[in-house]
């Protein structure tokens, strides 16, 4: 059903001679947006129109606006209306001559996306009675001269998908930038400027590792000398949930011995990481990505998401292949907020479990940004923007 409506701009504009008009029907971020507008009183007009559009698609009532329920919104420049918070509609705005012109179309912006009822089934219930700490506590190991984008964004993915506390433990070279960015993390630093192994970094990871549920190890670390010993030695310690991805998949390269020494561990490598922990050739690897997935996994004990177009993830007995996602999601960073969102999961859940969940979470976030902007503009703080409408859409 669409909604259609017209508002008398000069009409309107009498309206706001009251000032109290604007801010008991606008939300703050309307106001925001009406204010920067050098048409002011007809952009307000138009977003009013919107308003009015809304409640007759849906077949509203007047306390839709007056309770600010209705909230009308823009992603490059291009409006959209949220309902109550959740719902999400297609509307246009326009001009002509004295009048501001609506229309909403009660179909929502997501209505294309079809969610997998057994992945829905994954999802682990949330307490109404309960505190941060029962969400899970998680740790990120990594960062550093330069790529202390990289544990940030694991870090918020982790916040984004309902972890209670997500703890980053960097360098201390980076870690003044992480407490300026990083508002909701906590920021652990250790002295050093890269990590590598010394007694002093070993024994200071492991003090923050402490009362962690969950770790991830990789985002931003780098490449130094001795690197592959630190890990060597924090994953042989520590024994709860892991997920390794990026620079730990290439300190681990050279010596994957450890990982059939530790029962609860996630791989995250794309298709080259893979070839240097495997030693297979890139064309075979391409050619059997299931056999040759399914063979590494289980020989090594561990869960192995190896990324891509329809990415796979196997414990060697158990495969799954994930449908969401897109080539938009092609864009560095990317593969941060999968280890985020996986770091979350394994807090609270088994962890083959943890990886199928975060990997079809992922693709669905990347999903939504592309429908919002487009696969060729997006980056990867889009996918952690939209992982919140991941989660609306599969709580439904």
């Amino acid at each position: 059903m669409l909604g259609i409506d017209l508002v008398d701009i000069n009409k309107f504009r009498m309206k706001c001679k009251n000032p109290k008009f604007i801010y008991k029907i606008f939300t703050d971020n309307e106001i925001h947006y009406g204010n920067k507008k050098g048409n002011r009183i007809e952009t307000f007009a138009g977003l009013f129109a919107a308003k009015e559009a809304v409640i007759k698609a849906l077949n509203l009532n007047l306390a839709y606006i007056l309770r600010k329920k209705i909230e009308i919104l823009h992603i490059n420049n291009k409006p959209y209306a949220v309902v109550d918070n959740k719902i999400e509609l297609e509307i246009s705005i326009s001009h002509q001559s004295d009048y501001a012109v609506a229309i909403c179309n009660n179909k929502s912006l997501f209505n294309e996306i079809i969610i997998d009822k057994n992945i829905k089934k994954l999802l682990v219930d949330r307490n109404e009675n309960s505190h941060k700490g029962d969400f899970g506590r998680v740790a990120i190991l990594g960062g550093s001269n330069g790529m202390s984008g990289s544990v940030y964004l694991s870090s918020l993915a982790s916040l984004r998908s309902g972890c209670g506390l997500s703890h980053i433990i960097c360098p201390s070279s980076i870690s003044n930038i992480l407490q300026i960015k990083s508002t909701e993390s906590i920021i652990e630093e250790v002295k050093c400027d890269n990590f590598h192994y010394s007694d002093e970094i070993y024994n200071k990871i492991l003090i923050y590792l402490k009362n962690k549920d969950s770790l991830a190890i990789g985002p931003g670390m780098g490449r130094a000398n001795g690197l592959n010993k630190l890990l060597f030695s924090v994953i042989k310690e520590y024994k709860k949930n892991i997920v390794i991805d990026a620079d730990g998949l290439n300190a681990l390269s050279d010596d994957i011995s450890i990982l059939k020494n530790h029962e609860n561990i996630i791989l995250t490598p794309h298709v080259m990481e893979f070839h240097r922990l495997s030693k297979l050739p890139l064309e075979y690897i391409n050619k059997n990505r299931m056999e040759v997935a399914k063979k590494f996994a289980k020989e090594n004990k561990i869960i192995l998401v190896l990324k891509g177009q329809k990415t796979i993830v196997t414990d060697g007995d158990y495969s799954y292949i994930n449908n969401t996602g897109n080539s938009g999601m092609a864009t560095a960073g990317s593969g941060d907020v999968l280890t985020g969102i996986i770091l979350a999961n394994l807090s609270i859940m088994k962890p083959l479990n943890a990886a199928i969940l975060s990997v079809y979470i992922h693709g669905l976030a990347g999903d939504i940004a592309k429908i919002k902007l487009g696969a060729d503009s997006m980056i990867a703080s889009d996918i952690v923007n939209n992982i919140s409408e991941a989660y609306k859409l599969m709580r439904k």
